[in-house]
């Protein structure tokens, strides 16, 4: 026969272990609410969901190298559109409050360097094809980022949606023109229809109208990798550029993390065998101990980077043997290793057995990993939650490495290369001072007096 008063002691007992246990408590509870939180907002806005806001509007580069009437009109009609931010010319300042116009090079360089993912450029001739069928159009060249695929399908399919709100009454007169050229002149009472009907397409009322889905194959497009510009041979042109750097960046400084996390608790093993207590009586003091473990865990760090940079090299074809990736790759993954190892180690300090540490840890490096573009991609997050991936080592560590593995420029020089990654070296250095002086501080509670 079962004893229930036995079962309900049991099930108390467990309850009255679990309510104790704060870490336990937030990766039961806590943590699934925050996951949730976090995937809720970035994916808020796909798929409906009941949110007005939608996904964040897509930047996007236009350059108007036709600076007709037509182009200036669908250039407008760009801007009207909701999924789009479009930029036409730099931001104004006090030294330059009438910017020029990007060029073509300026599309192509900002693209490569990840300041846009999408870039449109309306060739000469553009106005006078539009809507053109015949075959001899001229197309609209689609400058992409590869790493971000949701942009340069979603402004595809928005540039074919601006042509007929550009407007309607040039893609009519183009059309009754291929009308005339192939099937005849047309009669003076047909004229007389067609001008009606263009003032009411110059009003607008027929842009409103009209669906996205109106204006599909109006515009030639022409989508061309940024990374392929640089490329002389044709079949290396077709070659689908590998975005495995862009994913081995995230992925590996979020183990990093976990690495230098489960490293750190050597100190609280230490603490528990009497170790610890052996170390601080001979003349080793606090501050030569704290560092000793920094500097190894460092160096086991750096290590396991670049094991896995190689390894990616060698199997995945990550691009890792050139000169300006060599340093700028050294740079960030001693930088990196340096700012977890004391991130491992001021996380060590503050718990105070191994199992809260694993806790904490667990906690911790998964909300950063989620904020800092580890898990998801920062094309598709909010743009408040590519603020709050400013305070996570993954989102200063991950902006490094992609200045190195996606968006270099090639024909920069060595020493120019290693200066565009001083934002994020000199970040995660201040970092890794910050989180060795916390630690210092915490570790106090280990010396005698």
């Amino acid at each position: 026969m079962i004893r229930t008063r036995t079962i309900r002691t049991i099930v108390k007992i467990n309850w009255l272990y679990l309510k104790r246990d704060v870490v336990a408590l937030g990766l039961t509870f806590v943590l699934p609410l925050i996951f949730f939180s976090i995937f809720a907002v970035i994916f808020s806005g796909f798929g409906g969901g009941g949110s007005d806001a939608g996904p964040p509007a897509i930047d996007l580069l236009v350059v108007d190298l036709d600076s007709t009437e037509t182009s200036r009109r669908y250039v407008a009609a760009l801007g009207k559109q909701e999924a789009l931010e479009i930029a036409t010319a730099p931001s104004p300042t006090e030294e330059v409050p009438e910017p020029a116009p990007y060029t073509l090079e300026d599309a192509r360089k900002r693209v490569r360097e990840g300041r846009f993912p999408v870039a449109v450029v309306l060739p000469p001739g553009f106005g006078a094809t539009l809507g053109a069928f015949a075959g001899d159009s001229e197309p609209v060249e689609l400058i992409y980022d590869a790493s971000n695929p949701i942009a340069r399908h979603s402004v595809s399919g928005l540039l074919q949606a601006a042509a007929m709100t550009a407007g309607p009454d040039l893609l009519m007169k183009q059309g009754l023109g291929q009308l005339e050229e192939f099937g005849g002149p047309l009669t003076d009472q047909q004229r007389r229809a067609v001008e009606e009907a263009e003032g009411y397409f110059q009003s607008g009322e027929a842009a409103g109208a009209a669906g996205p889905g109106g204006a599909a194959g109006l515009v030639a497009v022409e989508a061309v990798d940024v990374r392929t510009f640089d490329v002389e041979d044709p079949e290396e042109k077709k070659r689908k550029r590998s975005i495995v750097p862009y994913q081995a960046a995230g992925i590996g400084v979020m183990f990093l993390l976990f690495s230098m996390a489960g490293a750190g608790g050597a100190l609280l093993d230490e603490e528990e065998s009497g170790v610890l207590e052996r170390v601080l009586l001979s003349h080793a003091s606090m501050t030569q101990l704290l560092l000793g473990k920094w500097l190894f865990y460092g160096v086991v760090g750096f290590a396991q980077v670049v094991l896995m940079f190689v390894w990616g090299a060698l199997v995945f074809d990550i691009e890792l043997w050139t000169p300006n990736r060599l340093a700028g790759f050294t740079a960030m993954a001693i930088v990196t290793a340096a700012a977890a190892a004391a991130f491992g180690i001021v996380l060590a300090t503050l718990c105070r057995t191994r199992s809260q540490l694993s806790g904490m840890s667990t906690i911790v490096i998964l909300i950063m990993s989620a904020l800092g573009g580890s898990m998801v991609p920062k094309f598709v997050m909010p743009d408040f939650m590519n603020t709050t991936a400013l305070f996570t080592i993954n989102g200063w560590a991950l902006d490094g490495f992609l200045k190195v593995f996606w968006y270099d420029d090639p024909a920069a020089s060595l020493p120019r290369a290693l200066l565009t990654l001083a934002p994020q070296v000199a970040v995660l250095a201040l970092m890794t001072v910050t989180f060795l002086t916390v630690a210092r501080w915490l570790a106090r509670r280990w010396e005698t007096v």
